[in-house]
């Protein structure tokens, strides 16, 4: 006979070994399910309104009770929702977890109370095997729409209800094989992101991604001129991610205090950031990892430790980072070229026109904003990115211009570069021995073009 439900375990050590009911055609707790959880277990706090779409059994909404959440939970299978109810009040959970039926564009309500959405977005194939195939209803809303997905159709969503400013948005994409879903959708329309874990499963790799609008959903400071936007966010309060952007900046400043020239339609901006960060990493890796995050944002090289080069290595940009002993929070600049220039010693150098367009630098600083929100801001749910992450986001900027034929010249001599360490500085490598090195001003570069 073929029974109708399946008994599913649970289990999450010291916290849940439940036994799941669930009809046939409701998806079962999996391993994308406990990649989730692992997700939901790493949140600093546990504490508010949680949105879950697509509850299926309905253990990650339990799991969220467990921990402490009030939890709204919808899905489009009546069968998944008659599931999740038996089984919330199998374990005495009705108090805390409230399940309807309906989904995205249909019978949902996201509203301003609500602190943090998940969704195990749908990604399963057409066609799967046999023995693991639900029955029609549910392989049909587990299908991942085209143009965007399942994905766009949330953010598109988002952008129509009056959500809170700190609201959490918390997915698990399969990145390989691509899905229609993807990360970079959301950095797209302005959302920072952060990569929470990832696993990969038999042929595929899953990830659970996390978004937030960043500064709280608050606007830059903009201003038409000033000598320098370091010294303007001075005068600003000590809000974390506060942020000022200049139009035209007359008088900034560079490295050991050298001056930044900026010209009318630059990109000049400096964010402020809490001083704790540099409890988990170097001042070096801080600055290196800044600049890896603008470059990806630009599609162009690092040059250590603060250089942005364009793919034929002349100088786009640069970045700097600034404190004071009675602050508690770093100041961190980012200037940006618009167009190439050339000065008096035919020093050529470049702009952000001649990899991404006909941009304002508006444009452009949202883009930065949102680029170094993802790594360098805190958000009061997620846990802040590794030391051992920031590394190695600095090591694949910098590799992109090392790897294509830059060598170094140190006391006459010439090194390859190898590696970088802890501090921020360049490891070298030469005839007979490797050194550390952190003083810019003792070597010279040489670049070869390919």
């Amino acid at each position: 006979m073929d029974f109708p439900f399946k008994q599913n375990k649970f289990q999450i050590k010291n916290i849940c070994d439940w036994n799941l009911e669930t009809h046939k055609t409701v998806y079962p707790p999996r391993e994308d399910t406990y990649l989730m959880a692992n997700a939901i277990l790493k949140m600093k706090k546990h504490q508010g309104l949680a949105l879950e779409i697509g509850c299926g059994s309905g253990a990650l909404s339990m799991l969220l009770a467990t921990l402490g959440w009030k939890v709204l939970a919808y899905d489009v299978n009546p069968y998944a929702v008659s599931s999740a109810r038996g089984n919330v009040k199998k374990y005495n959970l009705e108090n805390s977890i409230s399940i309807e039926e309906g989904g995205i564009g249909e019978n949902i309500n996201i509203s301003d109370e609500i602190d943090i959405i998940i969704w195990n977005l749908p990604y399963l194939n057409p066609i799967v095997e046999e023995a693991n195939k639900l029955e029609y209803i549910e392989d049909a809303a587990y299908l991942d729409l085209e143009n965007g997905g399942w994905n766009k159709k949330l953010s598109d969503t988002l952008e129509m209800c009056e959500i809170s400013d700190e609201c959490l948005v918390m997915l698990l994409f399969r990145t390989f094989p691509e899905s229609n879903s993807t990360p970079e959708l959301w950095k797209e329309k302005g959302w920072s992101g952060r990569k929470i874990t990832e696993e990969i499963i038999g042929d595929e790799k899953l990830e659970v991604h996390a978004f937030w609008k960043p500064g709280g959903n608050s606007m830059p400071i903009v201003i038409d001129e000033c000598e320098s936007t370091m010294d303007e966010l001075k005068k600003v309060d000590n809000k974390y991610w506060n942020r000022i952007m200049a139009k035209n900046q007359t008088k900034g400043r560079g490295r050991r205090n050298t001056d930044w020239q900026s010209i009318d339609g630059d990109m000049v901006a400096t964010w402020k950031i809490p001083k704790t960060i540099l409890e988990e990493i170097s001042p070096g890796i801080l600055q290196i990892t800044v600049g890896a995050s603008v470059a990806s944002l630009l599609k162009i090289g690092l040059k250590w430790p603060n250089d942005l080069l364009s793919n034929d290595f002349r100088k786009m940009g640069g970045i700097l980072i600034e404190s004071d002993s009675e602050d508690e929070s770093l100041r961190v600049g980012v200037g940006i070229n618009r167009t190439k220039r050339t000065n008096e010693e035919l020093f050529t150098s470049s702009g952000w026109d001649e990899t991404l367009g006909e941009m304002e630098n508006i444009e452009i600083y949202k883009m930065v904003d949102v680029a170094l929100s993802s790594n360098l801001e805190e958000h009061y749910l997620l846990p802040d990115i590794s030391s051992q992450e920031m590394e190695s986001l600095s090591w694949k900027a910098l590799s992109q211009i090392f790897s294509r034929g830059v060598t170094i010249k140190y006391k006459k001599n010439n090194f390859r570069i190898i590696g970088i360490s802890e501090g921020g500085g360049l490891d070298i490598l030469g005839n007979r021995e490797t050194i550390n090195i952190t003083d810019l001003e003792k070597i010279d570069w040489k670049f070869f073009m390919h």
